[in-house]
């Protein structure tokens, strides 16, 4: 079963898990990700990672004039997303897609 919520998909109890792992990896990363990194993870598109930003929807800071995301804080907000008041069925608004 397959749920889409805030831009990510959802594949029951091991779609989590794989997200918990996700957001344990970038623990050990030293340098900061970008939006093409972060895209990338998140399985959205730049665009996307870009208007989350500007919304202050995900942390991230700047650079100049580009935006870079710390690992430890990206990790951190992952892991909120994925708490478990945050389960497909426990969100308002989830809707199943196939």
């Amino acid at each position: 079963m397959i749920w889409r919520t805030t831009g990510l998909l959802w594949r029951g109890d091991c779609g989590v898990a794989k997200l918990v792992n996700l957001a344990d990896s970038l623990d050990g990363r030293r340098n900061a990700l970008t939006v093409s990194d972060v895209a990338e993870l998140l399985n959205i598109s730049e665009r996307q990672v870009y208007k989350l930003a500007a919304e202050n929807r995900i942390p991230c800071f700047r650079i100049g004039g580009s935006i870079r995301f710390d690992p430890s804080a990206f990790a951190a907000w992952l892991r909120q997303r994925i708490a478990p008041s945050s389960v497909p069925g426990a969100i308002r608004g989830a809707r199943r897609v196939s």
